[in-house]
């Protein structure tokens, strides 16, 4: 009787690992398959930045599953561990309250779509350029290549700018002039400047007006549209090109000058 107990148990745990081999086998294959899927749908215009995110997710809901079949198979009552988690269901979600809200941050940024992969953000103090987001954080790039990992909620709690989304952005140039110059040359000067350069869009038209009239100097403005992509460089190289022109033109940039009288007993 002891020997057939024991061919018996020794046949039931030989199942159970054949079993247990048989669903490693088969997640493996899912993952292949998945990776596959996500590839193809990436290569049909999917936002890259959302893969980490679906990865995430389809891992994560395949360790429980993987963990819940495997209690199964080795005779572990997986009803009784369900309800308990049910149960402390309600601590659980106070302890994990900041990591459920990063979660659910996540999968909102990747339905509503506020920005996509490569596109240049700014977040509060947050500001760079999108790499992907994940299950509990986003990931960019800053302009001088730093990493930055920003946790979901932070991003979906605030307000988000997304320079990229546009086609189009407006440059201002402002600068400040001498109120003993004539505006009829330094508005002469700009319209020159722009009308010379051909990545200065025609529509919408530019503008070129006194900003306001300051202590030191009259701020004159001047706004022109461009595209986002040239936007940058655009910005650098004309900060130095009207100090170039103004110079030329004998405009003079004052700077803030204090009077200080010195009172003699």
């Amino acid at each position: 009787m002891d020997k057939i107990r024991d061919i018996i148990s020794e046949n039931t745990l030989m199942g159970q690992l054949v079993t247990l081999f048989l669903v490693i086998v088969a997640i493996i294959i899912l993952v292949w398959s998945f990776n596959k899927v996500i590839g193809r749908m990436t290569k049909r215009g999917l936002d890259p930045a959302a893969v980490p995110l679906i990865t995430d997710l389809f891992r994560y809901s395949l360790y429980v599953i993987g963990l819940l079949v495997g209690l199964n198979i080795f005779g572990v009552n997986t009803n009784g561990i369900l309800a308990m988690i049910g149960a402390a269901s309600l601590a659980i979600g106070l302890a994990l309250k900041d990591t459920l809200s990063n979660v659910a941050s996540g999968i909102l940024l990747l339905f509503l779509n506020p920005f996509k992969a490569g596109d240049y953000i700014e977040c509060g103090n947050v500001k760079g350029k999108i790499g992907g987001i994940g299950l509990f954080n986003t990931t960019l790039k800053t302009t001088d290549g730093l990493y930055v990992s920003a946790p979901n909620s932070s991003l979906w709690g605030a307000p988000i700018v997304n320079f990229s989304r546009n086609k189009v952005r407006r440059l201002d140039l402002s600068v400040g002039v001498a109120y003993g110059a004539s505006l009829d040359e330094v508005f002469d000067i700009f319209r020159k400047m722009v009308a010379a350069e051909d990545r200065f869009l025609k529509d919408p038209a530019s503008a070129i007006f006194v900003e306001n009239l300051a202590d030191s100097s009259v701020n004159v403005s001047v706004r022109v549209w461009v595209r986002a992509s040239d936007f940058p460089s655009l910005k650098r190289e004309y900060l130095e090109k009207i100090k170039k022109l103004l110079d030329e033109g004998k405009i003079e940039i004052p700077f803030p000058q204090q009077v200080v009288y010195l009172k003699q007993d």
